[in-house]
């Protein structure tokens, strides 16, 4: 796998070097460029994160309102083709292979030539602050731009034909649905953002059968098949300080077993990716109770979704997973031990978030490119924050979930 840190490394210091001498370029070209509003072919990029995608889904089905007869194509890392999959919001699907440098320059040389033949009238860009996206649009001779605007690069402003105001007091969800408000409308104030907003929402996906019953002989051969499933997921994305993002193991430990303890009839599920597996088998085994069972590593997004789907409590770390589990509506505890449920939260009809109240939280954000907590790099820093968040918080987040009757809880709202 392409290490993220060279990744990252890279991006900034060629794509800063690439972008500037696109945007010269542009400027150059500027008198004999020719503007367009009738766009036949839109290319979406959005790279780094499962969830994100998730929380882009809003935003591509305003596309979708907004340009009925248009292809919408998507661009992401490999490893984004399930879920782009089964959010099923794209006509075509284009794909980066990171799994090593050479991989990675081979997959990018052959894609933008791909892409220039496709001849895109526009390219939305939903990274906030990665070059890569707009030096692919450069390569592939995509004449319009759109993305957002955050720190001050003079080439992005020359590079972005239509420049997103980021507002981080609005859910993620609704930033990136406030982009495809400014192109459709060129509304610099956002005067009628707030009803435009409030029509798109997270799609439901329907199980597939065969995800189901994978998942019920999976419990069943474990024992649990008929008891009530309570699912925690300890784990957050390698990509970004997981370590800072992480409760020590005990707290997940403790969790399990009071929710075992409170609940005789219910089973806790583990989960995690294959590369978490030895974690979470772990911490299942710390829990020494055979209603606490691991399946990380056992589950593809589709079973993963099942198994959602029949939970009666989610208890998450910020994760892609957190987001998946708002597709089929499980109740969500989301756990924000470094960044804020306000810009990344859950949003479901029933969910609860638990952050520590401190100054420092946020810990890192998009605006010093997810790389510094109070001028340090991330790597550098532990998890006190997490530490300072008790179980028995989170437990009657928990308590409170699981013995309200989902009809009595209304429909989260965006947070903002």
């Amino acid at each position: 796998m392409f290490d993220v840190k060279l990744m990252r490394w890279i991006d900034n210091q060629v794509g800063n070097l690439a972008c500037t001498a696109l945007a010269t370029a542009k400027r150059i070209g500027a008198p004999f460029r020719k503007d367009t509003v009738d766009y036949k072919k839109i290319v979406v990029t959005k790279f780094f994160g499962m969830g994100s995608i998730i929380v882009a889904s809003p935003a591509l089905q305003a596309l979708r309102e907004a340009y009925p007869d248009a292809e919408i194509h998507f661009v992401s890392f490999r490893s984004n083709k399930e879920i782009l999959e089964i959010l099923g919001l794209t006509d075509k699907n284009w794909f980066v292979d990171v799994s090593t440098p050479a991989a990675f320059a081979a997959s990018v040389l052959t894609l933008a030539r791909d892409l220039r033949a496709e001849k895109f009238d526009l390219m939305i860009d939903f990274e906030f602050f990665a070059k890569f996206p707009l030096v692919l649009a450069g390569l592939a001779g995509v004449p319009k731009k759109a993305g957002f605007y955050l720190t001050k690069e003079p080439w992005r402003r020359t590079l972005l034909d239509v420049s997103g105001s980021y507002n981080h007091y609005f859910h993620t969800k609704d930033i990136f649905v406030s982009l495809v408000y400014l192109l459709t409308t060129g509304d610099l104030f956002y005067l009628d953002f707030e009803d435009f907003r409030r029509r798109y929402a997270y799609p439901r996906v329907e199980i597939e059968p065969a995800a189901r019953e994978h998942v019920e002989r999976l419990l069943t051969g474990l024992g649990i098949g008929s008891s009530r499933t309570f699912v925690i997921n300890p784990n957050t994305s390698a990509d970004l300080a997981p370590e800072v993002r992480k409760w020590p193991v005990d707290r997940y430990v403790d969790l399990a077993r009071q929710l075992l303890r409170e609940n005789p009839g219910a089973s806790v599920v583990f989960i995690g990716a294959k590369s978490e597996r030895a974690y979470v088998e772990g911490i299942v085994s710390s829990v020494d109770d055979p209603r606490a069972v691991s399946l990380a590593g056992e589950l593809s997004l589709r079973q993963l979704l099942a198994l959602f789907e029949r939970a009666e409590l989610f208890v998450t770390n910020d994760s892609g997973p957190m987001h998946l589990a708002c597709l089929v509506d499980a109740p969500i505890v989301g756990l924000f031990f470094a960044d804020t449920p306000t810009v990344y939260g859950p949003v479901a009809s029933r969910t609860a978030t638990v952050s520590p109240p401190l100054y420092s939280i946020p810990l890192f954000t998009v605006y010093n490119g997810k790389d510094v907590v109070a001028g340090r790099p991330v790597d550098t820093i532990d998890n006190t924050a997490a530490r300072s968040v008790t179980v028995e918080r989170v437990l009657e987040e928990c308590r409170s979930l699981l013995a309200a009757p989902s009809s009595a809880i209304a429909a989260a709202a965006p947070i903002h």
